[in-house]
């Protein structure tokens, strides 16, 4: 079962979803990446400073990874 997230969360992961490899992500709260990190749907930047989506959250979104 996938686990549920909150509303922000989603929010974000769709935003984040919609921006392009090596693009300067939008500011994440502290307490949304921390959700989203802890589901594994996001992961920090090379440069450690925000997060990008994953495929795992790229599939908790469309269910494809493609």
């Amino acid at each position: 079962m996938t686990k549920s997230l909150s509303a922000g969360a989603i929010d974000t992961l769709r935003q984040l979803n919609d921006i392009g490899t090596g693009q300067a992500a939008p500011a994440v709260e502290a307490v949304v990446e921390k959700e989203l990190l802890g589901a594994g749907l996001v992961a920090k930047t090379g440069k450690g400073t925000g997060v990008e989506i994953t495929c795992d959250g790229r599939k908790y979104l469309s269910g494809d990874c493609d």
